[in-house]
């Protein structure tokens, strides 16, 4: 299975396909192209994003970062963060460890 399969680099809003879900974790594939925009949200549980290609902004409420290819971070949990495509064809995974409580689907 190939993730460029089932994701799309759309310049005005996220590409997302679930690779895996289960009562324990859930892992993500987002695409994101130039400009596109990853709404805020925020996460109750610990969460890891991995960068495979391109590059994003990154924003907290006090900080923006850059991640670029291959790199990995631990979004903080309950801070509200927002997601923004900076080259032509950005991709990352999130991996999320599950709660276990109803509703508690990413994006």
């Amino acid at each position: 299975m190939n993730i460029l399969k089932y994701t799309d680099f759309f310049k005005d809003r996220p590409s997302v396909f679930q690779i895996k879900k289960t009562a324990t974790q859930q892992q993500l594939a987002v695409a994101l192209g130039q400009g596109a925009v990853l709404e805020k949200q925020n996460f109750s549980e610990s969460t890891t994003l991995i960068m495979l290609k391109g590059e994003i902004k990154f924003s907290l409420p006090d900080v923006d970062l850059t991640f670029t290819e291959l790199d990995f971070y631990e979004i903080p949990i309950d801070v509200e963060h927002e997601i923004t495509g900076v080259e032509k064809e950005n991709l990352f995974l999130i991996i999320k460890e599950m709660n276990n409580e109803p509703d508690n689907d990413l994006l």
